[in-house]
């Protein structure tokens, strides 16, 4: 029990610390109203990551500095006793049932984060880049790892888990990001104006667009991982909410929504290398205003403040990465462009190789292939690239024409849907993995909630209730629908953590990272064939980022004998080798042979199931 007590309250100590923070500084802003509360989150975590990248950066990325970045707001904030940072809503009978529902769910869901296990992504480089970084104090060259090069804003916010807890504390925060989507949402459908009288049945929206985004495979996926795409999706929320409401609002507030708006397209772009399409997606919603302006002659008073206040925050947010990026490899958007600006490691026969694997994610990439694109995304996605590597709920077919017919006549869901597709379009135009369309989603349940509201208010005053109460039961079954096979997984865990005695942590850790760890010297520097996932691994090692861009076959390439391969191990300062015999890399014939020969090599270890084999070089 005590595993569970202590990540629960260290989880929300730390969402404390972040709140603290950015209520010292929505406190200088005007007031917001009800959107003070989503500006004062978003703020604290700006604060925070543009904190911890000046500490990883000065190579002081350890206890007293998140000390310092903790202390200060915090203290600040107490003193100045500004107003509380939450949402004020009176309870209803809808609420305590949805509520009660939701709870249930998630919990379940907070208990699978608390599982000491690390999937895949997580034990490549979500959370083995910011253990690297902490272990020396800040940033620090990792060699064949493309990702450690990317924005990695929700790895920094890892990283400060690890310093102050452990890395299930660090899992449980990219959980913390699917409640803040939630949070969003209801903030969202809260806050938005509608025509009175205003019934208590349009109020339900909030919950059905919670349940429009939880309602989804792809998000149960990602609830339970230290992924990044749920802190993706908040900080693009966040983004296109304050920009909707600088768009409508005509007063001294537009500027301060724009600012904030921009703050989290920064933020977005800082979480991962695609996140830069945030600014391109919520800039383009005030076209229409700039389009106005220049009818009006006057576009410089228009475009001055999009600018200074949407823009500048932005880039301010997203350019340290590309600084640090060029810093390490030469190459600010490292690998991309390899051919004109280099960079180590790579080849433009890399770059072919990793954009032919991107383009074959998802059912092909011709005319009839984009129109059937919507369809199949909706209602053939599954396990494997080829069916996008995830699903969504089937759901959407009957929500979007909804939302398309009956929402469109209100400015958020108009918006919403506008933003969304242009999205979509960018995702359907890069890779077309499932996951990375979790950003979209969000939009969507505001869309197809708000429709709902608007169609379930047109009915008789008599039948509104009963119609919130269909739509809400409905909602209910699609989230208990997929969520109740791993929700009962979350509470066998539970019973799990309470028998378990020992080190439960130590359980996780692999047969051949354990042996690694206690028997190979302090400075073994380890090969990795045919695996990548090192967050367990205490010893240097060089690892492929993709097998289906193989940086060491490349490296490797024209090695014809065992000679040539271990020449060019030598050179690299190459001790031993962790081979994983499942095939996944098609090695030049040099290096099965250097395997194979025991005047080269000696096995020092080999797993149980023969899968993991550890090899010393002679």
């Amino acid at each position: 029990m005590s595993h569970v007590a202590v990540h629960a309250a260290a989880f929300v100590g730390f969402a404390a610390v972040v709140v603290l923070g950015g209520r010292l500084l929505a406190g200088l802003l005007p007031d917001l109203g009800r959107w003070r509360s989503l500006a004062g989150v978003c703020l604290g975590l700006a604060w925070w990551v543009a904190g911890l990248f000046a500490l990883a950066a000065c190579g002081v990325l350890n206890g007293w500095g998140l000390a310092v970045l903790a202390l200060a707001p915090a203290a600040a904030a107490v003193r100045r006793r500004g107003p509380a940072v939450r949402l004020r809503v009176g309870w209803r009978w809808f609420d305590a049932v949805a509520g009660a529902v939701l709870a249930v769910v998630l919990a379940g869901h907070f208990l699978l984060a608390l599982s000491p296990q690390v999937l895949f992504d997580a034990d490549v480089y979500h959370l083995t880049l910011p253990r690297l970084y902490v272990e020396h104090g800040g940033f620090r060259s990792v060699p064949m790892s493309v990702y450690s090069n990317w924005p990695l804003g929700a790895e920094l916010l890892y990283a400060a888990a690890l310093v102050a807890g452990d890395y299930v504390l660090a899992k449980t925060l990219h959980f913390g990001f699917g409640l803040l989507v939630v949070w969003a949402l209801f903030v969202a459908c809260r806050a938005e104006p509608v025509p009175a009288p205003r019934s208590q049945a349009w109020l339900a929206t909030a919950w059905l667009a919670a349940a429009f985004f939880l309602a989804n495979d792809v998000v149960v996926f990602e609830l339970r991982r230290a992924y990044v795409d749920l802190a993706h999706a908040f900080f693009f929320t966040a983004a296109f909410l304050f920009m909707h409401r600088a768009l409508e609002d005509d007063g001294p507030r537009d500027r301060v929504f724009l600012s904030l708006a921009g703050i989290c397209c920064g933020l977005a772009a800082g979480v991962k290398v695609t996140g830069i399409a945030a600014v391109a997606v919520v800039g383009a919603l005030a076209l229409p205003r700039l389009a106005r302006a220049v009818r009006g002659g006057r576009l410089g008073r228009e475009l001055r403040p999009f600018v200074l206040r949407f823009a500048a925050p932005a880039a301010a947010l997203w350019t340290p990465w590309l600084a640090k990026a060029w810093w390490v490899t030469g190459n600010p958007i490292y690998p991309f462009l390899h051919d004109r600006l280099g960079g180590p490691d790579w080849s433009s026969a890399l770059s072919a190789r990793l954009a032919a694997w991107q383009s074959s994610i998802g059912m092909g990439r011709e005319a009839v292939d984009y129109l059937l694109l919507p369809w199949r995304v909706i209602l053939e996605g599954g396990r494997g690239y080829e069916r996008f590597d995830g699903e969504v709920g089937a759901f959407w077919i009957v929500v979007l024409p909804l939302a398309l017919v009956f929402g469109w006549r209100r400015a958020l869901a108009r918006r919403a849907l506008a933003a969304a597709g242009v999205g979509f379009a960018l995702w359907a135009a890069s890779s077309q993995q499932m996951r990375f369309l979790v950003p979209v989603l969000p939009l969507l349940a505001i869309a197809g909630a708000v429709a709902i509201g608007e169609l379930v208010e047109r009915l008789p005053a008599a039948g509104r209730r009963a119609g919130a109460a269909a739509a809400l039961g409905v909602a209910a079954v699609l989230v208990v629908a997929v969520h109740a096979p791993w929700v009962a997984g979350g509470y066998r865990n539970l019973r799990a953590f309470l028998a378990f005695e020992g080190d439960l942590a130590a359980s996780a850790v692999p047969g051949h990272h354990r042996f690694v760890n206690e028997s190979l010297p302090r400075d073994a520097r380890i090969l990795f064939l045919n695996t990548n996932l090192g967050f367990f691994c205490r010893r240097e090692y060089l690892a492929d980022t993709f097998f289906e861009a193989s940086q060491i076959a490349d490296w490797l390439a024209g090695a014809a004998t065992a000679a040539e391969v271990r020449r060019r191990l030598d050179e690299r300062g190459v001790t031993h080798l962790l081979v994983d015999r499942r095939p996944r890399v098609a090695w030049p014939p040099g290096v099965p042979r250097l395997l194979d020969d025991p005047s080269q090599v000696e096995e020092l270890y080999r797993s149980q199931d023969g899968l993991f084999v550890v090899l010393r070089l002679r």
